[in-house]
């Protein structure tokens, strides 16, 4: 009876493991899909880079969140937001 009861209860932490390791593999596609987007909105030669720099006098680094170009405009990571 007791060799029945741990065979069932290793079972189902194995089940549970197994289970929960299933789920968390299948979110990992949502975070490659927005890690892609990243990457393509980083190449974007229009939006980055020395166009960028060269537009606002701004540096596009990931510790500025923020900063003010020369056209007034404030931008964050090469993106223009409205003035505030």
């Amino acid at each position: 009876m007791k060799k029945n009861i741990l065979k069932a209860t290793l079972v189902a932490a194995f089940g549970l493991i197994a289970g929960f390791n299933v789920y968390n593999s299948q979110k990992s596609d949502v975070m490659s899909e927005l890690a892609l987007a990243n990457v393509e909105a980083l190449a974007d030669d229009a939006e980055s880079g020395e166009d960028f720099t060269n537009g606002t006098d701004c540096v596009a680094v990931w510790e500025n969140y923020t900063c003010r170009g020369k056209d007034g405009k404030l931008y964050s990571y090469s993106i223009p937001k409205a003035n505030s």
